[in-house]
């Protein structure tokens, strides 16, 4: 989706590998993400959140803001081991895998950017431990589900020159539900399971349509959080230090 005046990439509809068992491969990662969500039995506060209602979520990954005073991996404490075994399910790291080729095949010089930038805050900081080794993305959010429904909302705190990647997997009929809204381009996509969607969260308003009782949608994003390169960029210094 491409803005006319500019010519500027706004939204990439990036699909899936042509490969049938990729689609087998997202069958499992539901099972695995469902799997992961009983082990955390989250309370009704946990389910309802600014950005959803009904559906837990969880970022993991190496993170920094809301609160913590420097860039960390985030601690999940009882839930530390559900969430390890998922980022380590080898059906969730093929999906995580697609998403960052698609990143780096539509903003390559973005993408090469925040990797370097990276790079060096991983040297700076050896305790700090990517999700997925391949990925330029540090930080990833599972929402569980069973029927996710995103409310409108921006990703104000992901680096906004970049580009999130959101993923879906479940057992629903994409034709009636789980399509992905865009408030500012006023458009909606089908967004069949299986399938990945590049959008700049932290510009965009955006949310999904509600899908049947009976179906299943689940999903997972990995994002740039922009507190990272600005720690970075800062000379490993958080904005208050600088100052």
């Amino acid at each position: 989706i491409v803005d006319k005046a500019t010519g500027t990439v706004l939204v990439v509809l990036a699909g899936r590998p042509d490969d049938l068992g990729y689609v087998e491969c997202s069958e499992r990662v539901m099972e695995a993400i469902l799997r992961a969500g009983d082990m955390a039995d989250f309370t009704a506060s946990e389910r309802n959140h600014r950005r959803s209602e009904d559906s837990a979520a969880v970022n993991i990954g190496v993170y920094y803001g809301g609160g913590t005073g420097a860039p960390c991996n985030l601690d999940h404490g009882k839930r530390s081991d559900a969430m390890r075994e998922l980022v380590a399910n080898p059906d969730v790291s093929r999906m995580a895998v697609f998403a960052d080729a698609a990143f780096k095949l539509w903003m390559p010089k973005v993408y090469n950017d925040v990797n370097s930038t990276l790079n060096k805050l991983y040297e700076h900081d050896r305790s700090l431990t990517k999700n997925w080794k391949a990925n330029a993305y540090p930080c990833a959010a599972f929402n569980f589900g069973p029927r996710v429904r995103c409310k409108p909302h921006k990703d104000f705190g992901n680096a906004p020159q970049t580009f999130c990647a959101v993923q879906a997997s479940g057992r629903f009929n994409p034709m009636r539900g789980g399509h992905l809204i865009i408030k500012e381009l006023k458009i909606f996509i089908h967004f069949p399971a299986a399938s990945t969607i590049l959008i700049p969260s932290a510009l965009l308003t955006h949310s999904n349509t509600p899908v049947g009782a009976h179906e299943i949608r689940l999903s997972f994003t990995q994002f740039v959080p922009g507190g990272l390169l600005r720690y970075v960029h800062n000379g490993f210094k958080t904005e208050r230090r600088l100052k």
